[in-house]
């Protein structure tokens, strides 16, 4: 035998071959079986499941029980000797593997998977603030819960640009038009609970014009009444000798002609449900004194367009689109240069102007500080503490780039979307109105600043000493007079429309019942415009106030034109409001004035200009006392005051009587705007600002031509809106593309 092939011989084998015996003994001792066992979790919640998996070694079973301190059950028995299972305990549970074979049965081996009971979810906290509000305010709805998956809210809440389910706890701003109950309801694994209530209230209010409010003998006037927050059980209109005016009166809404001899006031009064009644009035004033051919003023600002990037492509289109009329362009437009460059001062990219491919892209910043540093001051931005008067000399204008990384981006870190333009291709129904139509390549926003304070001017013809935006909503209410005070004083009637928010909500005037009660969704106004108010018959030329103010649609519907928005949306939108106006009896009397409210960060090669300052309040020196509102009153890093002008925005009057195919060069801010009601109508200046551009070289009269009403109708005789191009919604919205090419 070859010994060096033994490796183990038993003590009885070895005998057995020493002496041949075949019957002798030769058992030998079998392994021990082992096992390994684990859990997939050690904690679950009731209802879910685990799943254990083993493997077993010498073993030809495997036995698996379940303990939970009361009782035992089997989980797996004779199973093969590797695999898994799942269980579902309802309580705490040790699970115990035991394999077993022909050398006897390995150690137990234990995991222990700890159940926690489910708990019913609770909503903790269910609030809104404020819960009063005025029509088309405001209010932050927060709410809390605890053990939920999923929370419902109802009604529904507008959340603009985000998808997807509510969070289990969170808040959301929303505009309330009428008295509204909020309920919310929380759902999770052990069950549901809710509804949870609560109410946001609308106050009743009245609202009473006249329009026009100033006629001569004979003319008419006609009152429009409009009720919010609820019904009226009566409603009585009288004039100054108690005389009923409409009998019986259209109880919420409606329209009544009316031709006094004399300057008459005229009262309505409704009655509320509870029995409280409210009071408005207006006055007619009769007068010799011819109150000129316009008698409606329509202004809109939609937000942060630059007039380089969104009609720098202008005079390229305008001469073959008046062409195709048999019309010579003889205007000229003070565009960018199409090879000027741009360098990032942080990356050293350098970027041209280009075609932006995408209709949506990426925030910029148009902050004070950032704007102050986008023109480039001579001296650097320390210059800014120290400068005093401005030339055109004095800004490069050439920092926008630096200023991108304000905000968060994500596909464009040079910053080149700043020096992204669109053309007749994107925007073609701007394009066409501002050949046609009177425009500005000299107009500008009131403040190097962004759209707060720039909004502030355009309500209040001043900031008061804002550079910023207040840090809360719940800021101090600003007491600065507004132009919607000062057309009351004058008896001028207008009307606020808005489709999100209401900005005027900003301002302590808001709160004024003889102005707040003229504020209305901006589906009045279409109703108007088709000849429908509270359901019934009216003639817009009539029912139309003298001055209507459009909030830009800032907020969940996404219809403003800002940065991250879709801007062809945006313009679609505008042109159904401007063909609405075209479309009514009220088209051949109107103005409708177009702007933005600042440029965006976007790039703009002409300087800011030097204004008089409004008032007496310098950066920081705001009148209103803080309540402590975080941010309140902010001034910013650079210096400057509000002498200064802020960057080109686009410009369009719209008038049967603006002077056709007309470009102004004359420099203006957008408080012009406010002076051109204010002569017009005859209302009191709110500040030097807006004071400035009433004088007859500067205001608007450079636009119109009152003589004849040139432009009722396109070059062609046809109406205008089947000349002018359709704004198309088509086009590709992707921030993924907003990037252009870099030197």
């Amino acid at each position: 035998m070859n010994y060096q092939t033994v490796r183990w011989i038993s003590c009885g084998a070895l005998i057995a071959a020493i002496w041949g015996c075949s019957s002798c003994s030769t058992s030998s001792k079998k392994a021990a079986p082992t096992i390994t066992f684990s859990a997939s979790t050690t904690a679950i919640s009731s209802g879910q499941s685990v799943t254990l998996n083993w493997q077993a070694f010498n073993a030809t079973s495997v036995t698996i029980t379940a303990s939970d301190g009361s009782s035992s059950r089997p989980v797996v028995s004779g199973s093969p000797t590797s695999g898994s299972a799942q269980d579902s305990p309802t309580q705490t549970t040790t699970y115990t593997a035991v394999a077993s074979g022909p050398g006897g049965s390995s150690s137990p081996q234990t995991a222990t998977v700890q159940v926690a009971t489910n708990v019913p979810p609770q909503i903790t906290q269910f609030t809104a603030k404020p819960t009063e509000v005025s029509t088309g305010q405001t209010t932050t709805l927060t709410w809390t819960t605890t053990n939920a998956t999923s929370i419902t809210i109802s009604p529904t809440l507008p959340v603009g640009d985000d998808s997807g389910p509510l969070p289990t706890s969170g808040s959301a701003t929303v505009p309330v038009s009428a008295t509204t109950t909020y309920s919310i309801t929380a759902t999770g694994p052990a069950g549901t609970t809710g509804p949870q209530t609560l109410t946001v209230t609308v106050p009743f209010t009245l609202s009473l014009t006249a329009s026009p409010g100033t006629i001569t003998p004979g003319q008419t006037s006609t009152l429009s009444w409009q009720i919010t927050g609820g019904a009226a059980t009566a409603f009585t209109l009288v004039d100054g000798s108690n005389n009923s005016v409409c009998s019986p009166c259209s109880p919420n809404q409606g329209t009544a002609t009316v031709t006094p001899a004399a300057t008459i006031t005229y009262t309505a009064t409704a009655t509320a449900s509870d029995g409280t009644p409210i009071t408005q009035s207006a006055t007619v004033t009769v007068s010799s004194v011819t109150t000129g051919v316009i008698k409606h003023i329509f202004f809109l600002l939609q937000e942060n367009r630059s007039f380089d990037m969104y009609l720098g492509q202008l005079g390229a289109y305008r001469p073959t689109r008046l062409a195709q009329f048999g019309i010579t362009d003889t205007q000229t437009i003070d565009a960018f240069n199409p090879t000027v460059t741009l360098t990032n001062s942080h990356t050293g990219a350098k970027v041209q102007p280009f075609h932006e491919p995408t209709v949506c892209t990426e925030n910029l910043s148009p902050a004070w500080d950032e704007s102050h540093h986008d023109t480039t001051l001579n001296g650097g931005d320390g210059a800014w503490a120290t400068a005093n008067t401005f030339s055109n000399s004095d800004f490069g204008m050439a920092g926008f780039l630096d200023t991108t990384t304000s905000v968060a981006e994500k596909y464009d870190p040079n910053g080149t979307r700043a020096l992204g333009y669109y053309n007749q291709q994107d925007i073609p129904y701007y394009y066409d109105l501002t050949t046609f139509f009177p425009t500005s390549d000299a107009w500008h926003s009131p403040v190097l600043a962004n759209t707060v304070p720039n909004r502030m001017y355009l309500m209040a013809g001043t900031s008061f000493g804002h550079e910023y935006p207040d840090g809360s909503s719940g800021h101090p209410q600003y007491s600065a007079p507004t132009i919607f005070r000062a057309m009351n004083t004058a008896n001028v009637s207008w009307l606020y429309y808005y489709h999100d928010g209401v900005f005027l909500a900003n301002f302590a005037d808001f709160f004024d019942p003889k102005i707040q009660g003229k504020v209305f969704p901006d589906s009045d106004l279409i109703n108007r415009l088709a000849g429908t108010c509270s359901g019934g018959a009216c003639d817009p030329d009539q029912a139309l106030p003298q001055v209507i103010f459009i909030d830009s649609p800032s907020g969940g519907s996404g219809l403003d034109e800002h940065p991250d928005n879709n801007v062809q949306s945006g313009a679609a939108h505008v042109q159904s409001i401007i063909s609405a106006l075209m479309k009514s009896d009220a088209w051949q009397d109107s103005v409708f004035i177009l702007s933005y409210d600042e440029g965006g960060g976007l790039y703009d090669h002409v300087p800011p200009f030097t204004v008089p300052l409004p008032d007496a309040y310098a950066p920081g020196q705001c009148p209103d006392p803080n309540n402590g509102s975080p941010g309140y009153c902010t001034v910013g890093k650079l210096g400057g005051t509000f002498n200064l002008t802020g960057f080109r925005v686009p410009l369009i009057v719209i008038s049967p009587y603006a002077k056709p195919n007309f470009v102004s060069h004359t420099p203006r801010d957008y408080t012009a705007i406010l002076a051109f009601i204010e002569k017009q109508f005859g209302v009191a200046s709110l500040t030097a600002r807006d004071a400035y551009w009433q004088d007859p070289s500067r205001d608007m009269s450079e636009f119109f031509d009152f003589s004849t009403p040139a432009m009722l109708n396109a070059p062609n005789g046809q109406p205008w809106t089947q000349v002018l191009a359709t704004q198309p919604t088509n086009g590709t919205c992707d921030q993924t593309k907003e990037a252009g090419p870099t030197q």
